[in-house]
């Protein structure tokens, strides 16, 4: 990574963090020096750029000098990912913007984790279509598996090339292309279980679970969506994801109540005085999950 991108990195860590020149350079180096390296003017030793890089929360193992650039990048990219996930959309897209310029110099790995929430932050800005969002995914996943297709899904997967494929047929449903999103889910959820840490994979089966019986349920095969949304309680319980177990219930309330077999609305109705119980503000879309809990209690004719 050449010196005008790192001090790019660092003069917008900095400004994020609402530091001067002199606070960050403290004890560390000049604070002309601390200028000429945010003007990419001068290279600067590993010592020193460790300790700016450590004030501004940005934690690299310069032992691993070979792999510095890989690291470094891979800290800018959990930096931003970490600001989406709290709702700094402008600074993650800042973030990324310090390091567009080195892409292709990045590993394969670090390009596909670079794509994702780029792909993801335009999508939510509404600046790509779901077209568009869908085939940048697809191009990043042939990156590591160049035989990917719907028809060859990989057999082995890191878990960024799981993740990825998870926003593909995350993608699929919400273009309504259920048939789709259900064969890639099932994939998922068969790969998953493979795995003989039951902690681990009970901890991604839970999201897998939640978007299979919901894609499952609008197509209209509701006793797989029960079985499924079930299979996903049970992952929420196993790993106290109290966070998605609200949903899950939903999905399998929602899926018994649209069934409607002997017994179906009785179990629909006793899940749906349960759930509120478990709603909380960290609960995930819980303003939509309240909305679709009124419906639903409607239908069920609970008041």
């Amino acid at each position: 990574m050449d010196k005008k991108t790192i001090g790019k990195i660092i003069s917008t860590q900095r400004a994020k963090k609402g530091m001067s020149l002199t606070e960050l350079s403290s004890g560390i180096c000049n604070k002309s020096t601390l200028m000429r390296i945010e003007a990419g003017e001068v290279n600067t030793s590993t010592d020193t750029l460790s300790g700016l890089l450590e004030r501004l929360g940005i934690h690299v193992d310069f032992d691993e000098a070979s792999n510095f650039d890989d690291i470094l990048v891979r800290q800018i990219i959990r930096s931003a990912n970490q600001a989406d996930v709290t709702g700094n959309r402008t600074e993650a897209l800042e973030l990324l913007n310090t390091i567009a310029s080195d892409y292709d110099s990045f590993s394969l790995q670090n390009k596909q984790r670079y794509d994702v929430i780029n792909i993801m932050l335009l999508h939510e800005d509404r600046k790509i279509t779901d077209q568009t969002r869908l085939h940048y995914l697809e191009k990043s996943m042939r990156l590591t598996q160049p035989k990917y297709s719907l028809e060859n899904l990989p057999l082995v997967m890191t878990d960024m090339e799981a993740q990825i494929l998870r926003y593909i047929a995350a993608t699929y449903g919400i273009m309504g292309n259920y048939d789709t999103a259900i064969v890639i889910y099932y994939h998922l959820r068969n790969y998953i279980k493979q795995d003989v840490d039951k902690i681990d994979s009970s901890k991604k089966l839970v999201n897998v679970c939640y978007n299979l019986s919901k894609c499952l349920g609008q197509s209209g095969r509701y006793s797989e969506g029960v079985e499924i949304a079930k299979e996903g309680i049970d992952a929420c319980r196993f790993t106290n994801n109290v966070y998605m177990l609200p949903l899950c219930m939903y999905n399998y309330a929602w899926s018994l109540a649209y069934r409607d077999e002997a017994g179906d609305w009785d179990e629909a109705r006793k899940l749906m005085t349960e759930i509120s119980a478990y709603c909380t503000p960290m609960t995930r879309d819980i303003d939509a999950l309240k909305k679709n809990i009124r419906e639903l209690k409607i239908k069920l004719g609970i008041q």
